[in-house]
């Protein structure tokens, strides 16, 4: 982008895909019905560990999922899932106390943990989490070795030709890690399709994901593979991402102690102890400055650095570039959020101010994209933000966070989820 500017053309292969990081077009491919369906290039790998979901599938077979899978966000269900949020943060913060004055430790895993247990009992029941898989770690192992072989897969395609896959070790991971999810997944479903749910489950404030697809199992508008593949997608879809937002913003907070302090002294106006306490979603609302820091965090490292489609019907942006039918859409929403253009000359450096009202109302609505704009937006961003800044609200009342680490010597590495080639160690101590 240096040399060509905001967008351009480039090949994969075979594959041409056009480029694009300017918002102004952003906004016209995620708002206009030719650019709706996702890439084939890219999320052909994600359907190939997932299944057919509302992450992959083309319209109008995704309008229709998604019309009917927004009931599992709605507000009343997402604060029916407050107790969840705490129990887990509170497990979390514990787990986190065996670090204190151990030096710097990578604490990602804990967090990707963490963030599982969270999702799979918002989506498939809190029962599950007396499940032997649930407790020993076995489902959590199964979706990471699954990403990471799914990375694989986007970066060596050629591991599909026919010629290369009765040797494949990564394909038989995949077979492997789908199997044990999905017949875990199946035996929650079929326990519960065994159940006798009144017409109105779906308008109480204890159902979870699973329960919205099975009443659409039950209306007939999925079937039970569809039930399945949605509830792989979502629990997919949360942990991970959520886990690096989190551990980005810590992370971040680490190497500039100067914001860590003033979020510190916001959170503990609300929360006068520490310790275990209970965050309701009232206190929240009141933790603006969090907000703000957390916004940083996920523009300068977005979980999800690019998304890409594929274009329906041949289209003309405003720029004059003719788009043809077939023509595969990347959206660098890294190269969007780190734009001098857009940002100012200090783009590139963290600095949570940047999402104060006054500097945010002459920036373009689609300058910030952490989970995407238009008519494919994030399912779950709702649930995502406030899994994140309550968790975040307990750690940080109860944890001081530094690291020797450099900002500037972070690296990015090719992964389908941020991801830098070192990832530096935190170390904790207690807060009073």
């Amino acid at each position: 982008m240096s040399t060509y500017g905001p967008s351009y053309l480039f090949w994969m292969g075979p594959t041409p895909m056009y480029i694009v990081s300017d918002p102004r077009l952003i906004q016209e491919l995620l708002t206009v019905p030719n650019a709706i369906n996702k890439s084939r290039l890219v999320f052909g790998v994600i359907q190939q560990l997932l299944g057919s979901a509302i992450l992959t599938l083309d319209n109008p077979v995704w309008s229709k999922h998604r019309r009917v899978l927004n009931a599992a966000f709605g507000h009343n269900i997402l604060l029916s899932f407050m107790t969840i949020f705490n129990d887990e943060s509170s497990s979390l913060v514990q787990e986190l106390d065996a670090f204190v004055g151990k030096g710097e430790n990578e604490l990602l895993s804990r967090f990707q943990n963490f963030s599982f247990r969270t999702a799979i009992q918002t989506t498939m029941g809190s029962e599950v989490k007396k499940e032997n898989m649930i407790q020993n770690d076995t489902l959590v192992n199964k979706y990471k070795s699954l990403f990471a072989a799914g990375v694989v897969l986007f970066l060596k395609p050629w591991i599909n030709f026919n010629i290369f896959r009765p040797w494949s070790k990564t394909l038989k991971i995949v077979d492997d890690s789908r199997s044990t999810i999905q017949s875990f997944l199946k035996k929650i479903i079929v326990a519960k399709l065994e159940r006798d749910y009144n017409n109105n489950t779906t308008k109480t404030q204890n159902i979870t994901f699973v329960d919205v697809a099975i009443e659409q199992f039950r209306n007939r508008l999925f079937n039970y593979t569809n039930v399945v593949e949605e509830s792989n997608t979502i629990v997919f879809g949360a942990f991970e991402t959520t886990a690096l937002t989190m551990v980005y913003t810590l992370m971040n907070l680490a190497m500039f102690p100067e914001y860590q302090e003033k979020v510190f002294e916001e959170i503990k106006s609300v929360f006068p102890n520490t310790g275990d306490f209970e965050v309701a979603y009232e206190d929240l609302q009141k933790l603006e400055y969090l907000g703000m820091v957390i916004n940083e965090s996920m523009r300068l490292m977005p979980t999800f650095p690019m998304t890409a489609r594929k274009i329906s019907h041949d289209f003309k942006l405003s720029n004059g570039i003719v788009l043809p039918k077939g023509l595969e859409i990347g959206i660098s929403i890294i190269h969007t959020h780190r734009s001098k253009d857009v940002w100012g000359p200090d783009a590139h450096k963290y600095n949570p101010d940047n999402f104060l009202p006054s500097n945010l109302q002459d920036k373009h609505p689609y300058a910030f994209l952490p989970f995407l704009k238009g008519k494919r937006t994030c399912i779950g961003a709702k649930y995502s933000l406030m899994v994140i800044k309550l968790t975040l609200a307990k750690i940080l009342r109860n944890f001081k966070f530094s690291t020797s680490y450099r900002f500037e010597d972070l690296f990015v590495v090719d992964y389908v989820t941020l991801k830098f080639k070192e990832m530096p160690g935190l170390q904790l101590e207690r807060r009073v």
